[in-house]
Formats: structure tokens, C-alpha cells, sequence
């Protein structure tokens, strides 16, 4: 019965936490529209789908973290990239990841 009751509280928490992220996702998406490129390299968006989330209000955003139910947020390096960026000293990290991600975009194949 405990074991039945932690369970569905993790469920709960768990949902909570993926419409807090998805919440956030959307807001940041918002945020860099007016960033031009720079929004689809952060989000990994098409320019459309960034375009029509900077145009919801509010009340729209919170509805669609809310009611999405699954992560809208995605992992977009693969493992062999994951693997080279986790084994690079602090301070190349960002730069790696940032190439990766620029590389896939550019080439619509994965970068190592």
C-alpha cells in the first residue's frame, strides 16, 4: 500500500516537473525569437514552430504546458557526441556542444 501511494506521488511530481520544464521551454522559445537564428540553434526548432510560439499570450502558454503531457523538450546530442562532451575539460564544453548542434543543423546529419 505505501509502495502503491509513492508511486503515485512520484507521478505526480513527475508531471509537475515536465509542465514546469515544458512551461520554461516555451517561455525561453518566446524569449529568443527576437534572436534570430540564435533561437533555432538554442531550441532546435524549426523557425515556424519558434514563430507561432512567440506569438501565444500567457494563457496560451500555460495551457499547452499544462495539457502537453509529455516533455516538448528533446536530448539532440548523440551518444557518441554525449560520451566526447562528458570526457572534455569544463571549459570546451560549451563550445563542443554548440558545434554539434550548429553542425547538425547545417548538414542534417549527426556531428560527432
Amino acid at each position: 500500500m505505501l509502495l502503491r501511494y509513492y508511486n503515485k506521488l512520484l507521478t505526480i511530481m513527475e508531471k509537475r516537473d515536465i509542465l514546469k520544464i515544458n512551461r520554461q521551454f516555451l517561455l525561453l522559445t518566446r524569449q529568443l525569437a527576437m534572436d534570430g537564428t540564435a533561437a533555432e540553434l538554442m531550441t532546435g526548432l524549426p523557425r515556424s514552430v519558434i514563430d507561432r510560439i512567440a506569438s501565444l499570450d500567457m494563457d496560451e502558454i500555460d495551457e499547452l504546458a499544462e495539457t502537453i503531457g509529455v516533455s516538448l523538450y528533446t536530448f539532440r546530442l548523440t551518444d557518441p557526441a554525449l560520451s566526447r562532451l562528458i570526457q572534455m575539460p569544463r571549459n570546451a564544453k560549451s563550445t563542443y556542444a554548440e558545434a554539434t548542434l550548429l553542425g547538425n543543423s547545417r548538414a542534417g546529419s549527426t556531428f560527432p
